[in-house]
């Protein structure tokens, strides 16, 4: 067995498909709006950590430790880089940073006003593209970065993933029976397409629709 001192973060996972690195979190807070919800109460709120754990030499990497009201969100890698989602709260800034060659080089990419979100909830870095992204608690979805767009979706949808100017959500439906669609919308979020069954990724890119 291989002995990986996390001081104390217990579960990984895969930062990406096809990815060689796993993160974790403490969840000190729990999830991030979790977290701001517990600042706008008390006005602090104790920082998550966040490790780095490369396969297959299991090499750990914890390259940032935040102060006092500041987040981790869950981050991301595309095309060798990996994304991290940090949220100041009192500072009231959402900061995308970009790490490189093992964290040696971590740079700001872009920082946006938390005023530009109603809340945290669900505010999510997406890959291929890389975006950030919140689907609210209204049934609206909305791209932040590096676009802005807004609209609403379904009650039961979620976004799955952009490709060209189509984006594409689930949706489940009990009508008696549960089953599930793939709503594909454009940037409007005028709906293009409905299919019958749920979307699988394969390892090499396919998409896959299972009926």
């Amino acid at each position: 067995m291989k002995i990986i001192n996390t001081n104390g973060i217990g579960f990984i996972e895969l930062l990406a498909e096809k990815s060689s690195w796993y993160c974790g979190t403490d969840y000190s807070a729990g999830d991030l709006y979790e977290a701001e919800e517990i600042f706008n109460e008390k006005g602090s709120v104790k920082p998550n950590r966040l490790v780095f754990i490369h396969h297959p030499d299991g090499q750990l990497f914890e390259p940032i430790m935040l102060k006092e009201n500041q987040y981790f969100g869950r981050p991301t890698e595309l095309d060798g880089i990996i994304y991290i989602l940090l949220v100041d709260f009192e500072d009231g800034k959402i900061k995308i940073l970009a790490c490189k060659d093992s964290f040696e080089s971590i740079t700001d990419l872009a920082v946006l006003p938390l005023s530009d979100v109603e809340d945290c909830y669900n505010l999510l870095l997406r890959g291929t593209p890389l975006m950030l992204t919140r689907q609210g608690r209204d049934n609206s979805f909305q791209v932040l970065w590096q676009e802005k767009l807004s609209f609403k979706i379904g009650e039961t949808e979620a976004f799955l993933y952009k490709k060209g100017d189509k984006f594409y959500f689930s949706r489940w439906l009990e009508d008696p029976d549960y089953r599930e669609e793939v709503v594909i919308r454009n940037k409007n979020g005028e709906v293009l397409e409905v299919i019958k069954g749920s979307i699988f990724i394969s390892p090499t890119g396919e998409e896959w629709v299972l009926k």
